[in-house]
């Protein structure tokens, strides 16, 4: 399976900042954009990455492993 870099890369800024609105701030992308993108990149997966607790964002075991490869992918 090959993965969008650019959906990677919002990916690994949401995981970075714990926030959607930060990485939103960060990659000058709305919130909602930020959000459709990693819901994308779950749908692609068939995994939840973020477990999303109101206005924190913590990883699952999915999103830490693929925060691992992408981390070295981008390397």
């Amino acid at each position: 399976m090959i993965l969008d870099s650019q959906k990677l890369h919002v990916f690994l800024v949401v995981a970075k900042e714990k926030s959607f609105s930060k990485a939103g701030e960060i990659l000058f992308r709305t919130q909602p954009a930020v959000s459709q993108s990693i819901r994308a990149l779950e749908d692609e997966l068939g995994e939840r990455l973020f477990l999303r607790e109101g206005r924190t964002n913590s990883l699952t075991q999915a999103g830490r492993i693929l925060k691992e490869h992408a981390e070295e992918a981008f390397a």
